[in-house]
């Protein structure tokens, strides 16, 4: 029969292994970001993250067992950390048009100098690294991210509606989705020009003012049918 000691020893073993393993994998995935900024996804490897922080890449397998793998978990990292920015700049506003066009800049602040972040978001689509990852329970883990990222600037667009203030014909979350779906393909062309190396004949800040201005006259289009 195992004592309460040891069984107490055991537990605070255990937990201190846990931490050491989050902190481990925290600093796995912060030398992983600055290998993408640095070096870009193509450029992207397990290898350099090992050398970089003293591993051999058998010890990085045993906390991501893929590049995809910790690609993704650095998606869904980014992803957090882009939609706590996002709900933050939403809290400060008061009216839906305002929420919608804090959303759109802070997506948009957050990438337009760091394209090769925000393409790994297009690795969840067709033919993307992530479909042999993402199962069921990731899908889980990526739900409650997006209802963090649209709730703010929808709950601001419901209560504009019953005041009249943005038409009752339009869906709000619909709306807030759209507008982020308007900045990514925003982003994909800056993508593209720089890709190219043919830079976009229009400047940033002129690009997301039109786009949010585009979208705050449809939102201030209150009572229409």
């Amino acid at each position: 029969m195992v004592s309460p000691k040891a069984t107490h020893a055991r537990t605070k073993r255990e937990a201190r292994n846990e931490r050491r393993r989050d902190q481990t994998r925290a600093e796995i995935l912060d030398t992983a970001r600055e290998a993408v900024l640095r070096d870009g996804l193509a450029g992207f490897t397990l290898a350099a993250v090992a050398d970089e922080l003293g591993l051999t890449k058998p010890a990085l397998y045993y906390y991501f067992d893929s590049k995809e793998a910790l690609l993704f978990e650095l998606l869904l990292r980014e992803w957090f950390e882009l939609a706590t920015l996002v709900e933050a700049a939403v809290d400060a506003t008061e009216s839906g048009a305002d929420a919608v066009e804090q959303l759109m800049r802070t997506v948009f602040d957050r990438y337009r100098e760091h394209l090769e972040l925000f393409m790994l978001f297009h690795k969840m689509g067709p033919g993307g690294d992530f479909q042999g990852v993402v199962g069921p329970t990731e899908l889980e883990r990526i739900h409650p991210l997006n209802a963090l990222l649209y709730g703010g600037a929808e709950a601001r667009l419901q209560a504009d509606q019953k005041k009249g203030l943005f038409p009752r014909n339009r869906n709000p979350r619909l709306f807030v989705f759209t507008a982020h779906t308007a900045v990514i393909g925003l982003l994909n062309m800056k993508a593209i020009a720089a890709s190219a190396d043919d830079p976009l004949i229009h400047s940033d800040d002129d690009l997301i003012d039109d786009l949010c201005t585009t979208f705050r006259i449809a939102a201030l289009q209150g009572g229409a049918e």
